[in-house]
């Protein structure tokens, strides 16, 4: 790491004690196992991978777990404020992006919104993958990103439970196969829908290095313009394969358990190297984040590349970094 920057991590989950007892009351089909965490975990994890600020979020399957829209509503506050009192207590090496009540409840979406701009001064939002059964490109939730384009937001997409794939097989967990997928669904949908162009001040990560989606990106952009054509009909769509891949070249990556050499060549390869960003996916990740987390520090890696990933791209889109003496320790 000699010569490299400290990092600022943009996927870094938190799960407060209030979080895991809602967790605990009920059934989770895809067998995921909730960590132990603390803020003391998350300081030393940082300290020991030469992180200096971490952006803060809620994980899949997020506030809706709380069942009642009532109580995602309280639970989705709480998280918030409780992210806020963390990042004032240690403000040089937190961040946070505000969680939200689902997109289907657009009037509690509309109003944190508000809140954790305004209010908490919250470095962006948290969203997942789908709700109630529509990706993210859907008419249905254009108000939610009128709004997140108004405040110029970044917003964090994290992928959660398919909709379209349930689960079936206890070797085949969601997150194995299937978060990925999600990310290139979701993803694909905001830009043939046209919501991508539509809303050009919203600054959209995708985890997982944009899971499948740079695989799969010369297929969506040929086949949607070609065989598919008949799909581009809003008045924002792209116009065309050429507009497509530009579209969807216009995302952020983060490389939570994206470091091996074989996501890595892809996706150096295809994306622009100023849209690549440091994730650790803590405290979920465990020993396999720790696997790729070596393959990133040894790949052969441009120098400059590595900067714009560990921190320079941060720094862009959260200008108020620049202003902090970054130390670890404080």
């Amino acid at each position: 790491m000699a010569g490299l920057p400290p990092k600022v991590d943009v996927h870094h989950h938190i799960v407060p004690d209030f979080y895991r007892q809602v967790l605990s009351g009920i059934d989770l089909s895809a067998k995921i196992k909730y960590p132990s965490w603390s803020p003391e975990a998350s300081l030393a994890f940082m300290d020991d991978h030469h992180i200096d600020t971490a952006i803060l979020s809620l994980s899949a399957p997020g506030a809706v777990i709380a069942g009642s829209r009532d109580h995602v509503r309280a639970l989705v506050r709480k998280w918030n404020d409780y992210a806020s009192e963390l990042c004032s207590a240690h403000p040089n090496r937190f961040g946070f992006f505000a969680a939200l009540p689902g997109l289907d409840d657009l009037e509690g979406a509309m109003s944190e919104i508000g809140y954790v701009f305004q209010t908490l001064q919250a470095d962006g939002v948290t969203l997942f993958t789908s709700y109630a059964g529509q990706y993210l490109g859907a008419k249905a939730f254009e108000p939610v990103w009128a709004e997140l384009d108004k405040f110029h937001a970044v917003v964090h997409v994290h992928p959660n439970h398919s909709f379209a794939a349930p689960f079936t097989t206890p070797f085949l967990p969601q997150p194995l196969i299937d978060y990925p997928h999600e990310t290139a669904r979701t993803a694909s949908d905001l830009v043939l829908s046209g919501r991508k162009r539509q809303f050009p001040s919203c600054k959209v990560i995708l985890s997982h290095a944009g899971g499948t989606l740079p695989y799969l990106a010369d297929r969506i952009s040929v086949l949607s313009a070609t065989i598919f054509a008949g799909i581009l009909d809003d008045e924002h769509s792209p116009r065309g394969s050429e507009q497509v891949m530009e579209d969807l070249k216009s995302f952020y990556f983060d490389l939570a358990l994206g470091g091996s050499s074989t996501v890595l060549d892809l996706l150096i390869n295809w994306a622009p190297h100023d849209r690549l960003l440091y994730g650790s996916d803590f405290p979920f990740a465990g020993g396999a984040g720790e696997c790729f987390e070596a393959t990133l520090e040894s790949y052969r890696m441009d120098s400059q590349v590595k900067k714009l990933c560990y921190q320079a791209n941060a720094l862009d889109l959260f200008p108020r970094l620049r202003l902090h003496d970054q130390r670890p320790g404080q």
